[in-house]
């Protein structure tokens, strides 16, 4: 069989498009993000929203919606009071806010943070830094271990100086 230009063309076209078709109407094309994270898989936490799968765009309302942590409980402890939208906050937004400091505080705390509070697991074998009014709720919060106490501690950074 010899195929013309022609007839390649539109076979083309019917496979793209049909291709989109049949998955639209599935209901398995999706075009935008649904920021929902991973979930644990296994273990006494299983089926829960791992926090290791927070993103960079994700919003403090995207962490409030999967997590259960209040907004203004993230702007508090992240030191976004003053934004004028906090729900529209992003984590990577974190990064911006304090390049100032000589200690990296982004994603990676807002992480440590969403776990420490939820009473989730967490590796603390990195350096990952906090701000200081992210440790005292979590002091308040009360779920900490001993280690998990030390780590936060020794890691917790002054922001009151940032803006």
């Amino acid at each position: 069989m010899k195929l013309n230009s022609t007839l390649l063309g539109i076979m083309v076209l019917v496979l793209v498009f049909g291709g989109i078709g049949v998955s639209m109407a599935t209901n398995t094309w999706v075009t935008e993000s649904t920021k929902t994270p991973a979930t644990i898989k296994e273990g006494e936490f299983a089926g829960q929203a791992n926090p290791a799968d927070i993103r960079g765009s994700y919003t403090f309302t995207d962490v409030s919606k999967n997590f259960g942590i209040p907004v203004p409980v993230l702007a508090k402890a992240f030191g976004a009071e003053s934004v004028a939208d906090q729900k529209a906050f992003k984590a990577k937004d974190l990064e911006a806010r304090y390049a100032s400091l000589d200690k990296e505080i982004g994603t990676s705390s807002l992480r440590l943070f969403v776990a420490l509070y939820k009473g989730l697991p967490y590796d603390l074998t990195g350096d990952t830094y906090v701000p200081a009014p992210a440790v005292e709720i979590l002091k308040q919060a009360g779920k900490l271990s001993a280690d998990q106490l030390k780590y936060i501690e020794a890691h917790s950074v002054d922001v009151s100086k940032v803006k």
